[in-house]
Parts: structure tokens; sequence; C-alpha cells
């Protein structure tokens, strides 16, 4: 059975961090089984027994952490979307082995480096991989409908609570980009 379902054929279960710059947020996002992480994030939750959450990222079995280091349990929560940075999935299904479903279809990697902040004042710097079509540009895939990009193999500066700052695969946020740019040789 794959490690990421809940016991149910139907739907997978992810553990996440969804930072907002004042607040980080760990947890489990459950979605429909066929969904990956950055396809419920841009086009909902599909699932029998909820609405389809489109603008509220939910998570269960919560820890916050607040700037000042202060963490809090909650059992669930409703993250506006508006309000995140970047989504990152806390671990692979095989330790020791990255995570392999991205990209979708075959497509060219691109080296970045972006800045990405909040309303808090800290500022995120964050390397990692976009993927673009073939002879295409990173502002084709800036200019989508989708609310967050892909990125694999992801550095992020400062780091998060427990000194982790590299991800197999963050979802950032395209309303909260600064800049982003190909880094040059890479």
């Amino acid at each position: 059975m794959d490690p990421e379902s809940e016991g149910c054929e139907l739907h997978r279960q992810f553990d996440v961090l969804a930072c907002t710059g004042e607040l980080v947020f760990s947890g489990k996002m459950r979605c429909d089984f066929s969904q990956r992480l950055i396809d419920a994030l841009n086009e909902g939750i599909r699932t029998e027994t909820r609405s389809h959450l489109r603008d509220f990222l939910t998570l269960s079995d919560v820890t916050v952490v607040d700037l000042k280091g202060g963490k809090t349990a909650v059992s669930h929560l409703h993250i506006s979307k508006n309000n995140i940075i970047f989504v990152a999935q806390a671990r692979s299904a095989t330790p020791d082995k990255p995570l392999t479903t991205y990209p979708f279809s075959q497509k060219l990697p691109v080296t970045v480096m972006a800045y990405a902040a909040g309303a808090a004042t800290i500022k995120f710097k964050i390397s990692g991989c976009i993927y673009i079509d073939t002879w295409g540009h990173i502002t084709d895939t800036l200019e989508t409908e989708e609310r967050f990009i892909p990125l694999t193999q992801a550095k992020i500066e400062p780091a998060m609570p427990g000194k982790r700052s590299r991800f197999d695969f963050i979802a950032l946020n395209k309303e909260r980009i600064v800049s982003i740019g190909e880094i040059p040789g890479k």
C-alpha cells in the first residue's frame, strides 16, 4: 500500500510544512488519491466527504510555530492560501530516494532563485528547479492561472524550524514572489 495513503484506496495523505512568514504549520494534508500535492493546492481538494476546498489549505495533526519559537498543537486547521508563501512536502515516501512524481509531463529543468515574502519582515531566498516546456521560458510558467508553481530540489533560507532548509519538493505561491530568475550555468 502507498505509504502516503491513510488506510483508504481513494485518499492520499501528505506530510506538509506550510509557511506564511509569521507562522509555520506542520501537519497532514489529505486529498483524492489521483491528485499530486501541486494539483490539490491549485485545484482544491477533491473528496467525497469534503467540499471542493480551493481557497483554504486544510491540515490535521498540526503543529504551529511562531516567529519567537512558540509551539501550539491543533487537531484541525484551515489556512488561507492567500497568506501561504510556500508549502513543502515534509518527506519522501521512501527515505534516501528523491520524489519522482514531478514533473507530470516531459519538461526541461531550469534552476532558479526566487525571493518571496509574506506580510512579516522575513524574506525567503528559495532556489530549486522549475520545469518548463521545451523551447519555453520561465515567464510561461509564471503566467498561468495556477496559484502555486512546483520547485524540486529546493533550498530555503532562512531555514525552517528544526533547521530544515532542503526539500525534495515545494509549491511556491506566485503571489508571494518578489523576484525570480534563472541561475546562470546551472
